[in-house]
């Protein structure tokens, strides 16, 4: 086809002050997707923070804020309609965000239903009933009006097949892609990491909510080093009161860790690559980036089987049960007695981070496009 293809792309994300995952993919399809001969028009309740959206790309931005699926329901189509240069596609990246009655078909990314499965890991505003019921209208809204639905991981896939009928036909799997700002790490950077952090120390980077398995990693610590005389710990991530929740578990527990906050994207290829090992307890993910950096830092990762985890990093990474203290406890005993089995996962590790290129992100997302304008929604 010709492939002189315009799309108008939902980029409220990447306004964010944290943008996430959901952000990283956005960032990526506007980087990689137009070298294939798409252009992008953005559109956002609100201006983004400079640097965030390659020159060029246009963005069209009205309120309000704060209002996402009311915004989404009422301001977005007159944007759309709007637009000098009509669309041939609007791509909601977010979850959801397809309107009723767009004249242009559209493709969704539905990252995960985390949300609906595990509504209690979620800080819902009050009540929480209401917002979760919002939440799964507009989910079920948007699939339904969806050409094409792109998801992360069979995981994933497997999730809306069974909590949104009828679309399982249009589900795509398209993984996430490694970031090409995650390179090789500078040796001095690496050596001040492990002369602030400790030589060895062990990492997790991520969030801090009790999804994420942190209580269980902290006992699960403490029952492998009694003493105390395991490796130094570093969490890194946001600064908040789960943050400081796992604080005070570490310090009743007498597990020594550490606790640096947010680490900028530019200082994590030193921080992976100085760890000796990193642990991604979550309970589930719909993808799971930081284990991903890690194989690409060659850092041996023990991670758990909690919903796409075990895609991601496959026969590179020791796998243990989720919400298993005593399997997670020995795993990171064995790992300190005997880090033989940990170094040969290293080149495994590597080998496979290069197979989520952000070259198939964008080919593949271009043929979901493609797809999508002989396609519409249910």
């Amino acid at each position: 086809m010709n492939r002189s293809l315009r799309v108008a792309i939902d980029l409220r994300p990447l306004a964010l002050e944290s943008a996430g995952g959901v952000g990283l993919q956005i960032s990526q399809l506007l980087e990689e997707v137009p070298r294939l001969g798409v252009s992008y028009v953005g559109l956002s309740d609100r201006p983004l923070p400079p640097g965030r959206v390659p020159a060029g790309i246009p963005i069209v931005v009205e309120g309000p804020t704060g209002q996402r699926i009311r915004w989404e329901r009422h301001v977005l189509p007159r944007l759309l309609d709007s637009l000098d240069a009509p669309p041939d596609l609007f791509h909601a990246p977010w979850n959801h965000g397809i309107p009723a009655g767009l004249s242009m078909p559209s493709v969704l990314t539905l990252h995960d239903l985390i949300p609906w499965r595990l509504p209690k890991a979620v800080p819902w505003p009050w009540p929480a009933w209401l917002h979760q019921a919002v939440y799964r209208s507009a989910v079920r809204a948007s699939a339904r009006r969806a050409a094409v639905i792109i998801t992360v991981s069979e995981a994933s896939r497997r999730d809306i097949a069974v909590r949104v009928p009828g679309v399982a036909p249009r589900v795509e799997v398209i993984p996430n892609a490694l970031p090409r700002w995650f390179g090789a790490a500078a040796p001095a950077r690496v050596a001040e990491n492990r002369r602030a952090f400790g030589n060895p120390y062990w990492l997790y980077v991520g969030g801090f909510d009790p999804r994420k398995g942190l209580f269980t990693l902290l006992a699960a610590m403490a029952a492998a080093f009694p003493d105390g005389s395991g490796p130094v710990l570093v969490l890194a991530g946001g600064r908040n009161e789960h943050e400081k929740a796992c604080e005070a578990m570490a310090a009743t527990l007498r597990v020594n860790a550490i606790f640096p906050g947010y680490v900028p994207d530019a200082d994590l290829p030193a921080l992976f690559a100085g760890a000796s090992l990193f642990v991604y307890p979550s309970y589930h993910e719909g993808f799971g980036i930081p284990p991903l950096l890690a194989l690409a830092a060659g850092t041996p990762c023990i991670t758990t089987d909690g919903g796409a985890l075990p895609e991601v990093v496959g026969d590179a990474a020791i796998i243990v049960p989720a919400r298993d203290t005593q399997a997670l406890a020995t795993a990171l005993r064995q790992a300190a007695d005997d880090p033989t089995p940990l170094r040969e996962l290293s080149a495994r590790g590597r080998e496979r981070a290069a197979g989520f290129s952000v070259e198939a992100l964008a080919a593949r997302t271009l043929r979901a496009y493609e797809r999508a304008l002989g396609r519409r929604g249910g």
